[in-house]
């Protein structure tokens, strides 16, 4: 028990297994997929057992894999685009938690662009420990972080902290797994001195990961690393979530969206539109062009389209 809270394993608390939960607990620790049965998300129902869906599954078994490029060098980063309401922080959290529980001494960030939203992504951990069976549980370390709004800290020396991504809190730190939610949405400036500032910490640490997800928001530094993802010319491994893998959400619900928030809000927001989409453009004397929008945005900058 940790501080009269019954459901929390204690610091070098000991606790009785059977054979059962010892070969439950090693199939855990060998298969996320196994381990998520125990995982408990909050929903308008309460708190209830996950239930992937098949975006979800796929996200998941792009986070685990192992990727290389042609000069056989591990790819350990990840860039997912998600639009919006798609469920993103239910795997991030069940990734980080699952991590956590299962390798020793490591760092984890979890970070957003705002402070209030990385906190709620620690409360979504906080909740799901809460929820797991004592002898799945680690204790609670008060040395490596304790049990707070803020981080939590592991008696197998793994800690898990949150802070504002354009914070000074992640300066300067070696971590070993970093989540950054919403990276489109940091000003870009500040976008940029982040990267410059972590990337060089977390290159040196072999199997440090840092996940980008984020809805994209115009052409910035999220836009930028994910162009040299898709190209296979980065770290980062990319994925995406479209808007009509949501279960609901069909060409009424997208004209529905259309018709109340405007077809830019829906394109970016929903659709998640990026520079490798062609578009066509139609000018006043009627001339189309169809080009893809990254082109399309050179040319305008360039003084071309106007």
């Amino acid at each position: 028990m940790w501080q009269k809270t019954a459901e929390l394993r204690g610091h070098l608390e000991e606790i009785e297994i059977t054979k059962e939960q010892m070969d439950e607990y090693v199939k855990c620790s060998k298969d996320i997929f196994y381990f998520s049965k125990y995982f408990y998300i909050l929903s308008d129902e309460g708190e209830i057992p996950i239930k992937l869906r098949e975006y979800q599954d796929r996200i998941v078994k792009m986070l685990v894999a192992k990727y290389y490029d042609k000069n056989n060098d591990i790819r350990n980063n990840r860039i997912i685009m998600m639009g919006r309401q798609c469920g993103k922080t239910t795997i991030a959290t069940l990734y980080i938690l699952w991590y956590a529980l299962f390798n020793n001494d490591k760092t984890i960030a979890v970070l957003a662009n705002k402070e209030d939203q990385a906190k709620e992504i620690m409360l979504r951990i906080r909740s799901a420990i809460l929820k797991l069976p004592l002898w799945l549980q680690q204790g609670i370390n008060p040395d490596r972080g304790g049990w707070s709004k803020e981080s939590i800290g592991f008696d197998n020396g793994t800690k898990i902290f949150c802070a504002a991504s354009g914070s000074s809190a992640i300066r300067g730190k070696s971590v070993d797994l970093m989540l950054v939610d919403e990276f489109a949405f940091l000003p870009e400036e500040e976008a940029k001195d982040f990267i410059k500032s972590v990337f060089p910490t977390q290159s040196g640490r072999k199997d440090a990961m840092m996940i980008l997800i984020s809805t994209p928001h115009g052409m910035n530094e999220f836009y930028n690393i994910w162009m040299k993802a898709i190209s296979g010319a980065s770290s980062y491994v990319p994925a995406k979530i479209q808007w009509y893998e949501i279960p609901g959400r069909d060409e009424a619900w997208k004209k529905r969206m259309i018709r109340d928030f405007g077809i830019q809000m829906f394109q970016q927001e929903y659709a998640c539109l990026t520079g490798e989409h062609k578009i066509t453009v139609r000018s006043e004397e009627g001339i189309e062009l169809t080009e893809p929008i990254s082109k399309l945005y050179e040319l305008w900058m360039d003084g071309f389209l106007r």
